[in-house]
């Protein structure tokens, strides 16, 4: 049997990286989500181009900063990158 790259392995024909995320996202939401200081940011891209999740979406010709929170898995690779600290953790 060969491995497959890219999907995992499907129970009922769902695949195993889909009900791994639903599962994720129904039972162990977080209580906190990422939040842009707006007069902080100067849009450079850099959160968005870290983000593995696409959770975060910069439109520089209408600027505005977009976040997915129920795509995002809190990893903070965002805020870390951020060079003017515009991006901080909030708590619902």
């Amino acid at each position: 049997m060969r491995a497959r790259r890219g999907r995992g392995h499907s129970i009922d024909g769902i695949s195993s990286n889909v009900l791994g995320d639903l599962l994720v996202s129904n039972f162990f939401r977080p209580r906190s989500e990422v939040e842009a200081n707006s007069k902080r940011c100067n849009l450079c891209g850099k959160c968005q181009a870290v983000c593995r999740r696409h959770a975060i979406f910069l439109d520089r010709k209408r600027k505005i900063w977009t976040f997915y929170p129920k795509r995002c898995h809190l990893c903070l690779e965002c805020v870390s990158r951020c060079p003017t600290d515009a991006l901080r953790v909030v708590r619902k």
